[in-house]
């Protein structure tokens, strides 16, 4: 694919990064929703096209973002409870729990609706960064995890509209099908 046929597509992703920032500046104003984090929703936008973007696994995606998110939540609960804190002790007690939540991750790769394991591991990774770095003021209660779910879902909204409107501003101009390839499209893996 040429520059000349590529550059709207850059440019439209462009103005698409644009309005979400613009709409972050608005919605995380103090007054409004000062948890509200602009980078989640790079994450997953991003995410998605690492993904394949297809609609197809949307939802795969979405149960993957919101099991990291759920995992990150009870690792935070498990390896911070006195009976666990006891057991193992402030140095083992959270090396511990990722241990068992990163093997119960991988092994979700065995089913059919669960098994986009990157996913998970992005949400969960992503979550214990808004929490530790206190994005939200909180310390990983359930409200936290509702507000880093929140811009991870925007993030992949902006993502499946920016896959259709590309698919469409090619077509308009005349590419179809694996013509809308990039470099990075048909790189063998």
């Amino acid at each position: 694919m040429s520059f000349t046929k590529f550059f709207p597509v850059a440019l439209l992703v462009g103005v698409l990064a644009a309005i979400s920032v613009l709409g972050w500046q608005y919605f995380s104003d103090a007054s409004r929703y000062p948890w509200l984090q602009i980078w989640p929703v790079f994450i997953t936008w991003g995410l998605y096209f690492v993904a394949g973007a297809k609609i197809g696994r949307l939802h795969k995606e979405i149960l993957g973002i919101t099991g990291g998110i759920i995992f990150g939540y009870l690792t935070l609960i498990v390896a911070f409870a006195p009976a666990v804190q006891s057991v193992f002790g402030g140095t083992w007690s959270l090396p511990a729990t990722v241990f068992v939540v990163a093997t119960i991750i991988v092994l979700l790769e065995l089913t059919d609706w669960f098994e986009f394991a990157p996913v998970y591991f992005i949400a969960y990774a992503g979550y214990f960064a808004y929490v530790f770095g206190k994005f939200s003021g909180g310390a990983g209660n359930v409200t936290d995890m509702f507000y880093f779910w929140v811009p991870m879902m925007v993030g992949l909204a902006f993502a499946v509209v920016t896959a259709m409107l590309r698919s469409r501003l090619l077509e308009a101009e005349g590419l179809y099908g694996s013509a809308q390839k990039t470099v990075f499209d048909k790189e063998a893996i």
